[in-house]
């Protein structure tokens, strides 16, 4: 579960910010709110982000996508940069930007340390703690002098100075020791839980412009317990539908058409099927609806495409909620309420809430009438970011603010009590 994140000179952030999910001890739905993956260790299984439009939310969602890509990338020989981007409206664009990111994994603690320019890691290192005090996995800093990335282990790491060139080697100054430790066949224990839960549970952001739909049918195409959980997912939200299957659709090409394939964007193999077969097979997805007429029930079926943009988006979902929550994964999410209903949303959140146990969900929204939901709403769970008129970012909690639990967050924050809020002229 990941405990914190602190971020400086990175986008909008060009002072240090600290996002956090660490509970409060406030007690207020803690049953579904609170999980303990060490003793006395108390973190939120979900945190959503209010603020106005170009405040920084997006931004603090892409910090978390940013190492995500940067954990799991291996670049190529001609490529130079780190995809880093600093704060861009002074001086500061010329310095690196730091991460630090604290998350517990089998329970153990771990800190992640990252200091970045656009085309040089300076200094990367991972703790780990296996008592009160830290330990170091890895430390790598940059050798000036000598052009390279040095890359050393903690004491307590068992690991031969073989293995060490060998992960030293394919650390190349752009990349993580994490992705170069990805192409050698080691197996470092104190390594490998860190490694396996920031490339296999820390997912990738779902944007308002991500497509969904190809991942959830891979999904409920690779296992029938999917298929299962997807389909129930969606008859719990109202959506009317009882079943999701893939047929083959066969469009014929007419010969003088035929030629035209050779040049076509596809695959050679597809190309010589093409000609073959004078045909291209296709992959059509069609939804079961139920519906009643006079008394009885029918079955009615629709393609993909006469589906409404909610019931797809929510359909695209219903595959990163399984797997967040059967793995105990990190889920972030930009604008939750793309293309669905607030009551759906809300759905949504109280069934991750209900389901996880040390899944996690971050998300953005605009949706202030979750703000009047008090049964699904713990003040450390909401977080706001501002925009300065100097472009800089500032990430705040409902929690650093003395406010009775009994009025309404709705109407203070619609009232500008906590800021975050667009600023416009009558």
């Amino acid at each position: 579960m990941i405990l914190q994140l602190k971020i400086r000179n990175y986008l909008s952030f060009k002072e240090e910010v600290t996002f956090s999910f660490e509970a409060t001890s406030d007690r207020a739905l803690d049953d579904y709110y609170v999980a303990e993956p060490i003793p006395g260790v108390r973190i939120l299984k979900m945190a959503m982000v209010y603020g106005a439009n170009s405040s920084g939310k997006s931004n603090l969602l892409k910090a978390f996508s940013f190492l995500w890509e940067f954990f799991n990338r291996i670049p190529t020989e001609k490529e130079r940069s780190t995809r880093f981007i600093p704060f861009m409206f002074d001086k500061t664009k010329n310095d690196p930007g730091s991460f630090e990111l604290i998350f517990i994994v089998e329970k153990v603690k771990y800190k992640y340390c990252l200091e970045i320019s656009e085309d040089t890691v300076l200094e990367e290192i991972l703790y780990y703690y296996p008592g009160i005090q830290p330990a170091v996995v890895f430390d790598r800093r940059f050798d000036t002098e000598k052009e390279m990335s040095i890359v050393k282990f903690g004491p307590k790491i068992k690991i031969t100075n073989q293995a060490i060139e060998a992960i030293q080697l394919k650390t190349l100054k752009n990349m993580s020791v994490l992705a170069a430790y990805s192409q050698v066949n080691l197996a470092i224990s104190e390594l490998n839980i860190p490694y396996n839960w920031l490339k296999n549970k820390f997912l990738y952001t779902i944007d308002p412009y991500t497509s969904l739909t190809k991942y959830s049918d891979n999904k409920i195409k690779s296992s029938v317990e999917i298929k299962k959980h997807v389909l129930e997912f969606v008859q719990a939200a109202d959506l009317n539908i009882t079943d999701i299957s893939f047929e083959e659709e066969i469009t014929m090409i007419p010969e003088k058409y035929l030629a035209m394939f050779e040049f076509g964007p596809f695959p050679e193999e597809e190309k010589k099927k093409i000609q073959r077969e004078r045909a291209i097979h296709r992959e059509k997805k069609v939804f079961g609806h139920k519906i009643i007429q006079d008394g009885s029930e029918n079955i009615f079926t629709l393609p993909e495409e006469l589906e409404s943009q909610g019931t797809l988006r929510y359909y695209g979902l219903s595959a990163p909620f399984y797997e967040t929550i059967n793995n105990d994964s990190f889920l972030p999410i930009d604008e939750i309420g793309t293309a669905l209903h607030p009551l759906l949303v809300m759905h949504f959140i109280k069934e991750f809430l209900r389901k996880s146990r040390e899944a996690q969900l971050l998300f953005t929204t605009h949706n202030l009438s979750l703000l009047n939901e008090k049964d699904i709403i713990r003040k450390d769970a909401v977080w706001f970011t501002e925009k300065g008129i100097d472009g800089v970012t500032t990430v705040f909690s409902l929690a650093d603010f003395n406010f009775r639990k009994e009025l309404s967050y709705y109407n203070a924050y619609k009232h500008g009590k906590f800021g975050a809020i667009p600023n416009l002229e009558d």
